[in-house]
């Protein structure tokens, strides 16, 4: 038998239901409540800090809330909770005078406040147990640049230069690898190699705390208008993070490196030296990084003698595959071969490729 509502009542029924989809939580979606009897809802991104970050439709940044100013946290897809002992996946956390009572797949558990810290979705998770033990073969991103210049009718002239730098960062290491070459001729004059010089270089950073870090480096150079076949600077030491955060680093560093140097027809030097340098990263906007490095070795046998390595490069993205690049390098040695000058410089600019692999 067909059920009628009085139309006073059918008029009740849907004023209730329009306010309960006005004022009431939308479907699907996260809630926070506060201390304070405020009541969020939205998508939780993580808790990390003892912050927890929250998205809602009326902001258009996510919100980072005091974790110990939350009640309660319910979540419509499971959260990855680690703790000392083993990993929840979680749907609900409620703040209680006994701890922080969660609940899990398999039921709820008391938990030590002390023990959730850090809150992440499953694929937040997956990224970052990755980022702890990536292959060598991840990780890594740069750029390499190659630049061409021709001249032809009353100037005969060719100058190819190149630029390449990487670098692969973890949670408790970093390697670092560039090359810089410049190659020019000019027919109409003598002799006819105006430039052929090439350096390069890698570094190997190990984290022994948050701040202080053992490192090892190799710097290389060959120019043949100085006669230098190889100059190898090889050695080690200690650094520290004066500045470490997502737009910006400063290290600088101190150790001690071993220099050897075959030029032709002569001489050969061998000496150990210092090693004094600093290196900064600075990120402008979402798409340019500025990277410079100097170095200054000076001799431990002869006071006086010292060589100067200078690196830096400016990379602006344009759009996922490419980028323009710009690479400055300058060599300096304060004892060169007699009728060479003390000084080399390599400028490249010229469009390139951003390498990356994750």
């Amino acid at each position: 038998m067909p059920l009628h509502l009085p139309l006073r009542s059918s008029a009740s029924v849907l004023a209730f239901a329009l306010y309960a989809v006005l004022v009431g939580p939308p479907l699907h979606a996260d809630t926070v409540l506060l201390k304070n009897g405020d009541r969020l809802t939205g998508t939780t991104v993580n808790l990390e800090s003892g912050k927890l970050t929250f998205k809602t439709a009326y902001a258009a940044d996510a919100i980072a809330i005091a974790w110990d100013q939350v009640t309660s946290l319910t979540t419509t897809q499971p959260l990855v909770l680690p703790t000392a002992k083993q990993t929840l996946s979680v749907t609900s956390i409620e703040r209680s005078a006994t701890g922080l009572i969660v609940a899990t797949s398999s039921g709820s558990a008391t938990l030590d406040p002390a023990a959730v810290t850090v809150l992440r979705t499953p694929a937040d998770q997956k990224t970052y147990e990755d980022s702890l033990h990536p292959g060598w073969g991840h990780a890594w991103a740069g750029s390499a640049t190659v630049s061409l210049a021709l001249a032809r009718g009353n100037s005969e002239t060719v100058t190819l230069g190149g630029g390449f730098s990487a670098a692969r960062s973890t949670r408790t290491d970093k390697t670092s690898i560039y090359a810089n070459t410049l190659y020019s001729t000019n027919a109409n004059a003598v002799p006819s190699t105006s430039a052929n010089t090439t350096d390069g270089g890698l570094r190997y950073d190990h984290n022994l705390n948050p701040k202080l870090f053992a490192f090892g480096s190799g710097d290389f150079t060959a120019n043949a208008l100085q006669d230098l076949d190889l100059r190898s600077i090889v050695g080690g030491g200690f650094g520290w993070h004066v500045s470490k955060s997502a737009t910006q680093t400063f290290d600088i560093l101190g150790g001690v490196v071993w220099t050897h140097e075959t030029y032709s027809p002569g001489p050969t030097n061998s000496f150990a030296a210092i090693d004094l340098g600093q290196v900064y990263t600075r990120k402008l906007g979402a798409s340019s990084v500025l990277t410079e490095q100097t170095y200054f070795y000076p001799d431990l046998s002869q006071p006086g003698k010292y060589e100067l390595s200078v690196d830096s490069s400016f990379t602006t993205n344009l759009g996922k595959l490419f980028s323009w690049n710009t690479a400055f390098s300058d060599r300096y040695t304060s004892f060169p071969p007699a009728g060479t000058l003390s000084n080399d410089i390599i400028l490249t600019t010229g469009l390139g490729v951003t390498l990356a692999r994750h």
